[in-house]
């Protein structure tokens, strides 16, 4: 079948591509020169109701390696009716109490706009954004100096995660973001290409911001932002040795929500942006914003490649003579291998002991529940609910940085 071969070719190319680029990602990565503590920041914690948390995070961020007078904390108590406010005022932090009106929409998006609409930003050389659930590695204020001193404007950290060890849903969530962390994140910084901001730990340089204004609406207004910066021309960069730990979901039912909300806002920003994208890659030869437009590409091509491998395997074992695979089956499989052997180098980057056996089954069982959540998300990309994701785990930094049993 031609639409077959032609699919085929399609994902071939794509797989080359994110091979090409992943090798990229091995070895140490290097640190930027050390500067002087010059650049002010504000740190933005967007928080719903996250007096479970919130304490743990605010607490941590005063202890930074950082000069006190160069930053503040903000936390926006975000239609909140705990005691948010009150333990994050008690320690010290500027808080913000935001209530929707009525009829208002409501969500992080929001709450971010909100407090740089009532903050003196003047003040500040750039933005930082939390999520209330986080943990912060102490050098991170200080890495995002340097980044900022040599001249990046979008800077990512490293995404790590409090609770890998949970259960098989934490632990799939996990290994997917220390895979993509060194395979994709810093594989593109080396190469020059754009990172993907993450939604937490990035910090943006204040007069980017003024340039693109903070107009992201939509389920993921992360990824949403570091598409409009592309489009100046503006990349996001990484930095590999600051973390923030995050809370990963444990429920299945709750892993579903979130990333059913993840995948409706990159469908999302793909219809706003992938053409734009595109255009600008062929006018302008900008490979940058041809490899957000490949980005934006991502689900559709998981839904694809699962569909086609499941095809490949039917072909193979059956004798069917419908599918005529343009390689043979051991070539696909050097690919699955290879992954296998990416995910294992990645784990040693992991702050706690990960078993590399339970890491393999439980990322590939996350990723395949993806591929039908990516399809009813394609129906319904223009549902813009946005459902909490209940945090409850409270942990110090100190827990974080203690390999188990190392």
């Amino acid at each position: 079948m031609l639409l077959f071969d032609i699919l085929q070719y399609g994902l071939l190319f794509w797989f080359a591509y994110w091979f090409i680029i992943s090798l990229f990602g091995f070895g140490k990565a290097r640190k930027l020169r050390n500067k002087l503590p010059e650049k002010k920041f504000v740190i933005l914690i967007p928080a719903h109701n996250e007096e479970a948390v919130i304490g743990d995070l605010v607490a941590n961020l005063n202890q930074m390696e950082y000069p006190k007078e160069l930053y503040d904390v903000c936390v926006i108590a975000d239609n909140s009716n705990d005691r948010t406010a009150e333990i994050c005022r008690a320690l010290g932090a500027i808080v913000l109490e935001h209530t929707s009106l009525p009829g208002e929409e409501k969500g992080k998006p929001y709450a971010i706009k909100y407090a740089l609409e009532q903050l003196d930003m003047e003040q500040y050389d750039a933005v930082v954004v939390f999520d209330a659930d986080n943990l912060v590695s102490l050098n991170y204020l200080q890495l995002m100096n340097n980044h900022l001193c040599a001249g990046e404007k979008l800077i990512q950290c490293y995404l790590d995660s409090k609770n890998p060890n949970d259960n098989a849903i934490s632990l799939g969530y996990a290994t997917s973001y220390y895979f993509m962390n060194r395979s994709w994140q810093l594989a593109k910084y080396r190469l020059g290409l754009g990172n993907a901001v993450g939604g937490t730990g990035f910090c943006v340089e204040r007069g980017l911001l003024g340039r693109v204004g903070w107009t992201a609406r939509s389920l993921t207004e992360d990824l949403e932002f570091t598409m409009q910066c592309l489009l100046i021309g503006e990349r996001a960069t990484w930095c590999h040795h600051a973390r923030v730990y995050d809370e990963k979901p444990t429920g299945f039912k709750a892993s579903c929500i979130q990333r059913l909300r993840w995948a409706r806002g990159h469908w999302d920003v793909f219809f706003k942006y992938s053409l734009a994208l595109l255009k600008r890659s062929v006018l302008r030869g900008d490979i940058r914003a041809f490899d957000g437009f490949l980005y934006l590409l991502n689900p559709g091509k998981i839904v694809i490649g699962t569909a086609a491998s499941i095809t490949f395997y039917i072909a193979y074992f059956t004798d069917a003579s419908f599918v005529r695979p343009v390689l043979p089956l051991w070539v696909w499989l050097i690919f699955v291998s290879f992954n296998l052997i990416y995910i294992a180098t990645t784990l040693r980057d992991s702050a706690q002991k990960i078993n590399a056996v339970k890491a393999f089954i439980s990322v590939f069982f996350v990723n395949y529940t993806y591929v039908p959540l990516f399809v009813w998300s394609l129906f319904t990309s223009g549902k813009r609910v946005w459902v909490r994701t209940e945090h409850t785990k409270s942990a110090t930094l100190e827990s974080m940085t203690q390999k188990v049993g190392a």
